[in-house]
């Protein structure tokens, strides 16, 4: 069942590997600038979700959970 779970999950990578719009590394990268950005002017409670679709043109999608905004004077 172990083999059937892995193969399943490997086939669903790279599927998702070819539609993927970035690179993996790229949008390990963008990611990563996005939470940083974020993160200057609120106090987030997680990670950022970021997907990116292609459907003519390239849909960006960020989700990003904070617990408050940071005072002004601390940016």
């Amino acid at each position: 069942m172990r083999k059937l779970t892995d193969n399943a999950k490997r086939a669903r990578d790279v599927l998702a590997r070819e539609n993927a719009v970035l690179p993996a590394d790229c949008e390990r990268v963008a990611k990563r600038e996005i939470q940083k950005t974020l993160s200057e002017f609120f106090e987030l409670s997680g990670e950022v979700a970021f997907k990116t679709e292609r459907r003519g043109r390239i849909v960006i999608t960020i989700v990003a959970e904070a617990d408050e905004v940071k005072p002004f004077g601390i940016i």
